[in-house]
């Protein structure tokens, strides 16, 4: 209804121009326009840009219909009226106060008010509506300068009726229907792109697999190790006397009970690593996800076929080296696992996950450190249930808690890793707590600014994703309305591609890209300065879910360290993970985390190397 207050004494005057005096016209909605604003004002309700500059513009409206010639109205008024209302939408653009929001903040809630991709979508719409008001100003002009005499009541010529009345008004009527059927349409498609990914999700299974069934032809052997480690190599050799033009495939089912799979029809006599990075998610595309490997040992059953000849092996890829062990631990009333090693340990490492949340997604990292000599806990710094967890206001302290747990239980200081928004929560707290007992720091796809708090529905308006001593740590605004292009070709594609089964991917690299080109707080870049041990940033060129490389450069670049390292994977994506997995898609929970399947499977194998050398210096 505010929207329509706010035209109506435009509408009235459009109607009244064409069928009244000039002066009438102008005097009427010159009337309506100001008691519009003065019933708001009674009401206490606030100003309206639109509503404000149409009382301007139609009081200088007045003045020149009571100071120049009625053949000058007739020939000029419309188009200079058609100025007026476009100069009032381009002022309130200019002024930071676009119509088209004004009104649509009444119908929305204050959080919504207040997000970024509200901001651009009305934004847009007042462009939109700008636009339009400048092409009816343009068409309006055409009349009087191409034939002179021309006017708004001459119902002789066809340029003025379709210059004066057709043209601008269609172009008007487009824009009302756009206005009234995008906002509806984009919150139907959202939720139905919400219902969508929801029901996705499926829950963890068993692996069927039954190594008993495996077959062996002595004329077509297999060698691959029946028994290896995630962050081992795997290679498979194909011998004997039908060798020749095998056919070879690799499969076996994730956590969530989903088929997975590599085949190569005339396969080498020696397959290397690419028989599991390569293998694909055999779900349709809107149904697949990261590989996330089954809680006991992966078997991979590995079949080859060639001339009626048919032999199967099972072989299991486990997360830990004999004798080392993974059990609960309570750390200080927080949830953590902590690995440990089956000899003596070289030291202990505290990892913190992302904004996955909990201490499962980090049971690879673990326990990979443990099978290279290292304890490690995984602690779980966001609170359950992750999956609708937001990111607000987290006590930094907790990584603080989590460090010094761990060096009292080792009774030396320990080595701590960082995961995404979990490398930028530990590195927050390391610049706030000078004493902690951390010998190097580990920063997997990092940040070197303190962001906005993120939920659900995207950023939550002024609150920040940390907190120190109960305050809101600083932080660097999160404008999500960097992705509504995206969004919008999502909404736009989503019956098709639910049709084709085809997924709708959403990168969030342009959101924190324009947040790193944007003014921050000088309080919320993370004073690496300040850390006194060395740091290992290891980062993917094609991250797509932040620019860790470009944040990684920016982090170290405040400091003089000589052990500091960067280590930028090429063509590696956001989740660097130690271990060799099924690498396409990345992609979880409909987020893209970028990375192209070889080139980020070869990053995540070498990864443990890295990380290793750099905690044994």
């Amino acid at each position: 209804m505010g929207f329509l207050v706010g035209f109506s004494p435009w509408i009235l005057y459009w109607v009244l121009v064409g069928n009244a005096s000039f002066r009438v016209a102008v005097l009427v909605a010159l009337a309506l326009s100001a008691t519009a604003v003065l019933v708001q004002r009674a009401r206490r309700q606030p100003w309206h840009s639109l509503e404000a500059g149409t009382v301007v513009v139609f009081g200088l409206l007045a003045i020149l219909a009571f100071t120049v010639s009625d053949h000058f109205l007739e020939r000029w008024l419309q188009p200079i009226g058609n100025a007026g209302i476009f100069l009032i939408a381009l002022s309130g653009i200019v002024i930071g106060r676009p119509f088209v929001r004004e009104y649509a903040t009444a119908s929305v809630d204050s959080d919504t008010a207040r997000s970024d991709g509200f901001r651009v979508i009305t934004l847009a719409m007042t462009w939109m509506w700008a636009a339009v008001f400048a092409a009816m100003t343009v068409v309006s002009l055409i009349p009087p300068i191409m034939q002179g005499q021309a006017t708004i009541h001459d119902g002789a010529s066809g340029l003025s009726i379709v210059c004066y009345w057709v043209i601008p008004f269609t172009l008007l009527g487009l824009a009302g229907t756009a206005s009234s059927i995008f906002p509806p349409w984009f919150d139907k498609k959202s939720t139905a792109m919400d219902a969508r990914q929801a029901t996705q999700a499926p829950g963890p299974t068993v692996q069927q697999t039954d190594s008993a069934a495996d077959t062996i032809d002595p004329e077509l052997l297999l060698r691959a190790p029946t028994t290896s480690r995630h962050d081992e190599p795997f290679t498979v050799e194909i011998a004997g006397p039908a060798a020749d033009r095998v056919d070879l495939t690799l499969s076996g089912t994730d956590l969530y009970g989903r088929t997975w799979r590599w085949s190569h029809a005339s396969a080498p006599h020696k397959v290397g690593d690419e028989a599991i990075w390569g293998m694909h998610c055999e779900e349709p595309a809107d149904r697949s996800d990261l590989f996330i490997p089954p809680a006991e040992p992966w078997q991979v059953r590995v079949e080859a076929t060639a001339a009626g000849h048919r032999t199967t092996i099972t072989c299991r890829r486990e997360a830990l080296a004999p004798g080392a062990i993974v059990t609960d631990v309570d750390v200080d009333g927080r949830p953590g696992l902590l690995a440990t090693p089956a000899t003596q340990s070289h030291g202990t490492v505290v990892c913190f996950g992302g904004s996955e949340g909990g201490v499962d997604s980090q049971r690879a990292m673990i326990s990979t450190l443990a099978s290279r000599g290292w304890t490690a806990l995984a602690y779980s710094w966001l609170d359950e249930p992750p999956d609708t967890a937001p990111i607000a206001e987290i006590p930094l302290e907790r990584f603080s808690t989590a460090i010094h747990w761990s060096a009292r239980r080792a009774g030396r200081p320990v080595e701590a890793i960082g995961i995404s928004r979990g490398a930028e929560g530990l590195a927050a707290a390391m610049t706030l707590e000078a004493t902690l007992p951390v010998r190097s720091l580990v920063l997997l796809s990092p940040s070197s600014v303190s962001w906005q708090a993120v939920g659900q529905d995207g950023e939550i308006p002024d609150t920040s994703s940390w907190s120190w001593a109960k305050r809101p740590y600083p932080y660097a605004d999160l404008p999500a309305g960097a992705l509504m292009p995206q969004l919008i070709r999502n909404a736009w594609r989503l019956s098709r591609d639910m049709a084709h089964h085809q997924a709708s991917d959403l990168s969030l690299r342009p959101a924190y890209s324009a947040g790193l080109d944007r003014e921050i707080p000088r309080d919320a870049y993370l004073a690496a300065e300040r850390i006194d041990c060395p740091i290992l940033c290891v980062t993917g060129s094609d991250d797509a879910l932040w620019p860790s490389a470009r944040m990684a450069t920016a982090l170290l670049e405040r400091r003089s360290h000589a052990e500091d390292r960067h280590i930028q994977f090429e063509g590696a994506g956001h989740l660097l993970r130690p271990g060799l997995y099924p690498s396409s898609p990345q992609v979880t929970g409909g987020i893209a985390l970028g990375g192209r399947p070889a080139e980020h499977a070869a990053a995540c194998l070498h990864l443990a190397d890295h990380i290793i050398d750099f905690l044994s210096r």
